[in-house]
């Protein structure tokens, strides 16, 4: 699945998911999760933003010093 979790239910093991290129949010179920989060080494910012660390998140792409690149891409990454 390629997309961003955007809600982790437990109790209910589901995944909320919000696939790249679908404007709908999708429920999947799960076995076993492992969270690969990454590191944000910005310490000075609500959201770890770096210069080294592209801004992935959705939630924190808006209050970020680039939001109008979108870093998830090489472009985005190129242009910043």
């Amino acid at each position: 699945i390629w997309g961003e979790v955007t809600e982790l239910n437990g109790v209910e093991r589901t995944a909320t998911i919000q696939p790249m290129f679908v404007k709908d949010k999708e429920v999947v179920d799960f076995d076993f999760c492992v969270i690969a989060a990454g590191c944000n080494f910005g310490v000075f910012h609500k959201w770890g933003e770096s210069l080294w660390f592209p801004t992935i998140h959705a939630a924190a792409r808006p209050e970020g010093s680039w939001p109008h690149l979108d870093e998830r891409f090489l472009e985005g990454r190129r242009r910043h």
